[in-house]
């Protein structure tokens, strides 16, 4: 029997395989497409031109630090995403495109060299051979009390329309997927309950509803004329809405996302190389009309896109429920993914906070059945000192957010978004090092609670209120949110929704923080 079975090779899935592999744990990674990677995608030059990013493309050291110790403990090459020179505006068909006055948009974002696909097979090459199931689509998961079967359909490779049925036994299952895709493709037995499907119903997917398209070229001539590569189009016949210079080491290329809706792209898929080339020419000039276009649908993926996503129009990141990052199924059943993240939802980072979670509740069932009360103040009193020096990090990680969404242009909702990531992140960091101190519940109360919980969250009495002191202290001071009055002092109503996200992060960490002690606890062998 397969102790951990998991739905999806995408980053969430060959990360999480590879950390429980390491613990000594048997893993067997599950994924539909024949290829591994999800919404990581690199189309690679044959002829030794640049690699272009169809999916998941940068990364942001400066607040996205679970990403970026990835990307350096496996020895990939990165670099500077480009980002000096004119950012151009088109938001009239019929004129020219004017440089706007700003600064470089990407806010300090790093790609890798040869792509993210690069990531992908130096996750794929740790992983041990049969260990990574491509072409197995999981039909149905069945709770059997003390695991759960899944019900697999196999494509074969030599015989594409022959099916073969497979069933599989694990003790645990990880659903590394979009939760709509979960609700769409996969029947759970008994039911999930209802608040939950709901839940899975209303997180949108990252990357969805989007396309991209890129063209290469022998230099990025563009430079020579001041301009950065990036530009906006804003006008009502726009084909591409934001674009960027996809240029590497080894070729120039420009790339950018569709404006044109989902639903219409299809009508326009013989004359979009045109379209596209066309746009790349108003903005940059004659030299920017290439003659290949390569374009990435993701809304025509049937791995990416559900029937609720199609029909949801909504271009906010992913918001999961707290319901979906709670075991399920007596703790048998978990669901994982960027959608599910708690911070940083829809970028890779998100991926990994999910990774970071689904790792602290997966940890091997410890054997031993003593926890001597010395052992458990010593564990407690290091889980103190560490929340106190984790303090003092929280005003420098709101200032990086901070600055970050204004180097993005990224004005909506700064102090707002900025506080709840910060908190986000302190929570998530402080789950990983509970988990690490190896202390487990012994007995629960009537309500369902762990006699250790309050002690836990006691360390963290006062943190939110002194955090958001500092940070209003910081903004009526900044030079750079002096011009966003709302920002810069914000009033009444907006420092009541500060509060309201603030006082759900703190429920759901109390919740988590219970189940992760809870889970930890001890079991029969």
């Amino acid at each position: 029997m397969i102790d951990v079975a998991i739905v999806g090779a995408g980053l969430t899935g060959l990360t999480l395989a590879r950390q429980l592999l390491a613990r000594g744990l048997s893993v067997a990674v599950f994924d539909a497409r024949t290829r591994a990677g999800g919404r990581i995608l690199s189309d690679v030059d044959p002829a030794g031109g640049a690699t272009v990013d169809l999916g998941a493309s940068w990364y942001w050291p400066d607040t996205e630090p679970r990403i970026t110790a990835l990307i350096e403990s496996l020895g990939l090459r990165s670099f500077d995403q480009p980002d000096s020179g004119q950012v151009l505006s088109l938001p009239d068909a019929s004129r020219a495109p004017e440089p706007m006055d700003v600064n470089g948009i990407h806010g300090g974002a790093r790609r890798l060299s040869g792509g993210m696909g690069q990531l992908v097979q130096a996750l794929v090459a740790q992983l041990p051979a049969g260990s990574l199931q491509l072409g197995h689509r999981v039909l149905s998961l069945i709770d059997c009390g003390t695991h759960i079967e899944l019900h697999v359909s196999v494509d074969l490779n030599d015989s594409p329309d022959v099916i073969q049925a497979k069933r599989f036994q694990a003790k645990r299952v990880v659903l590394a997927l979009p939760p709509r895709l979960m609700l769409q493709s996969i029947r759970f037995q008994p039911e999930l309950p209802e608040a939950t499907v709901e839940a899975m119903s209303q997180v949108s997917t990252w990357m969805a509803r989007e396309a991209k398209s890129f063209m290469r070229y022998n230099k990025p001539f563009w430079l020579e004329a001041g301009h950065s590569g990036s530009a906006f189009v804003t006008h009502i016949q726009a084909v591409l809405r934001e674009i960027w210079d996809a240029s590497d080491e080894h070729g120039a290329a420009l790339a950018g996302f569709h404006a044109i809706p989902p639903d219409a792209r299809p009508h326009f898929e013989r004359s979009m190389p045109m379209l596209v080339a066309s746009q790349f020419g108003q903005l940059f000039g004659p030299e920017a009309q290439g003659d290949t276009v390569v374009t990435k649908d993701w809304a025509q993926d049937a791995w990416t896109c559900s029937e609720l996503d199609r029909q949801d129009p909504s271009t906010f990141p992913p918001q999961a429920s707290p319901i979906l990052r709670r075991p399920h199924w007596g703790s048998r059943l978990f669901f994982g993914g960027t959608e599910t993240a708690r911070q940083a939802a829809g970028h890779m980072e998100g991926a990994l906070e999910s990774v970071a979670r689904l790792s602290d509740f997966l940890r091997p069932v410890r054997q031993s059945t003593v926890q001597p009360a010395q052992h458990l103040e010593e564990a407690l009193s290091r889980f103190h000192q560490w929340v106190e020096a984790e303090r003092q990090q929280a005003l420098p990680r709101y200032r990086q957010h901070v600055n970050q969404m204004l180097s993005r242009q990224d004005r909506d909702r700064v102090t707002q978004r900025a506080v709840l990531a910060t908190v986000e992140q302190t929570y998530s960091r402080a789950l990983e090092q509970l988990s690490s101190l190896d202390m487990f519940a012994t007995d629960l109360g009537p309500s369902g609670q762990t006699e250790l919980t309050p002690k836990v969250l006691k360390a963290f009495s006062g943190f939110s209120k002194s955090f958001v002191d500092d940070a209003l202290a910081f903004n009526a001071g900044s030079c750079a949110l002096s011009n966003f009055q709302s920002e810069h002092r914000p009033d009444s109503d907006y420092l009541r929704a500060i509060t309201a996200d603030l006082a759900a992060a703190w429920v759901e960490f109390a919740w988590s923080t219970n189940d992760l002690l809870n889970t930890q606890s001890i079991q029969p062998h």
